[in-house]
């Protein structure tokens, strides 16, 4: 159930873009702790972080995927709206296919190809075995979100 205070701001960017109160909006907080809900959001405010990644496994069979035109209501560590990000491109790619231009659009650390691979691998592994007792691979496929912000 969304509180009152994310309700408000759906509700205004919604009609301040003139879109239709059934439009489906996800809404998430980056990262899995408090700390890197606050830092990742604020670099997306910054312009600096333009692209996110998941792990394409890790979504149940009936959850809806990432796609392009998505639109997320991105939340603080209080849960606090922060803005509305548009997905621009969405793409299942091999963790080991990565690029150094997708790490630079995820905006952490610095920018760097082996930067994003060190925190995603220190990230992934942790999620496939707990929810899905699996290992994590360097071949298991991930989803690549390039975003906008769209509305502050």
């Amino acid at each position: 159930m969304m509180n009152q205070k994310i309700e408000q701001y759906k509700n205004a960017f919604l009609k301040a873009t003139n879109r239709s109160l059934e439009t489906e909006v996800e809404i998430f907080s980056f990262g899995d702790t408090a700390e890197m809900a606050d830092e990742l959001g604020k670099l997306v405010l910054q312009g600096k972080k333009t692209g996110t990644s998941s792990g394409y496994d890790l979504y149940a069979k009936d959850e809806t995927k990432p796609y392009k035109g998505q639109l997320s209501i991105v939340l603080d560590s209080e849960d606090s709206p922060i803005c509305v990000i548009e997905n621009i491109n969405v793409e299942t790619i091999p963790f080991n296919k990565v690029t150094k231009e997708h790490a630079r659009k995820e905006g952490e650390g610095d920018l760097s190809l082996e930067y994003w691979k060190k925190a995603h691998l220190d990230f992934f592994p942790r999620y496939y075995k707990e929810e899905l007792d699996i290992e994590f691979s360097e071949n298991h496929r991930i989803i690549y979100e390039e975003f906008k912000v769209v509305f502050i």
